[in-house]
């Protein structure tokens, strides 16, 4: 089952720790990868590491030119 969603995600991120951003749409931790990929395609998750403590608003539709953010020329609404 696929759960892309039309809107960023917020997620709270720690400075320093490496996150894996979905790029298939069909984690079930959206907008984090779970390996569901693995199993249903062939997309990688993109890695990131947090610059800070904060929270991110991560692409939800896994279309963006920019991961692991919108980029506003797909089907994402920006918060």
């Amino acid at each position: 089952m696929t759960t892309k969603t039309n809107t960023p995600l917020a997620i709270n991120v720690i400075a320093g720790k490496q996150y894996s951003w979905c790029t298939c749409g069909f984690s079930q931790n959206m907008p984090l990868c779970d390996n569901a990929h693995r199993e249903f395609s062939t997309k990688k998750s993109y890695k990131f590491i947090a610059e800070e403590t904060t929270q991110l608003y991560l692409c939800g539709c896994s279309e963006t030119q920019t991961p692991p953010f919108c980029d506003n020329a797909k089907q994402c609404k920006t918060k």
